[in-house]
């Protein structure tokens, strides 16, 4: 589902990620690790497209990310969802109206979006949460939002950023819980941390990076 091929992708000379080979089929979480500084967000960014890949090959799906052409990325970029550290939630709407965005940006029929937005608030346990505002709730809530905002299209890919960063430990193990559910309809889901001590008790297979170079995968 993921697949790089010594891929290189730079800021600067000596700043990004250099000759990155690995690969993430679907079904699987794959925690990214790596201290502050070692190209993590990289990684994501350019899956995401964000970042132009300068040398090597990125395949997303048996699709080379390279020679997809700018007014393609929108489309290209529904087949991932993303979720972040700080949330990036849309305050004045409620927890409904943000996780049924995506939906709306794709087109998704108001009868369809409203199915989809209550079927995974009942699984991320937000239903009697599904009309209050961002600011209503606690941070553990709010990233179940992000989370729910990224699985309600059902994408190929799931990139998490650091999601955990700001939350406590139980409720950073819940959130886990979550990213699994990506899993099982056949996502690839790939999550950057630096907090090795939660992710142990998983056992899943992790890649790990320094200065932008493949340490382990």
């Amino acid at each position: 589902m993921i697949k790089f091929e010594n891929v290189t992708a730079t800021y600067t000379e000596n700043v990004g990620i250099f000759n990155l080979s690995f690969h993430i089929p679907k079904g699987e979480l794959v925690f990214l690790m790596g201290p502050t500084g070692a190209g993590k967000s990289t990684v994501l960014k350019t899956i995401y497209k964000d970042i132009p890949i300068s040398d090597g090959t990125l395949f997303i799906n048996g699709e080379d990310v390279g020679n997809i052409r700018r007014r393609h990325v929108p489309r290209f970029r529904r087949k991932i969802g993303m979720v972040f550290q700080d949330y990036r939630l849309i305050p004045d709407r409620t927890v409904f109206e943000n996780i049924a965005l995506p939906l709306q940006i794709e087109g998704v029929s108001k009868k369809e979006i409203k199915d989809k937005v209550h079927d995974i608030c009942e699984k991320v346990g937000l239903k009697k949460s599904i009309n209050n505002y961002p600011n209503q709730l606690s941070g553990g809530e709010n990233q179940r939002v992000s989370i729910a905002r990224a699985l309600v299209k059902k994408p190929l890919v799931i990139l998490a950023d650091e999601p955990t960063g700001n939350l406590d430990p139980n409720v950073s193990d819940e959130i886990l819980d979550l990213l699994e559910i990506a899993t099982d309809s056949g996502a690839a889901v790939l999550m950057s941390t630096h907090n090795f001590p939660l992710i142990q008790p998983r056992k899943k297979r992790f890649i790990e990076l320094n200065e932008g170079r493949l340490v382990v995968q």
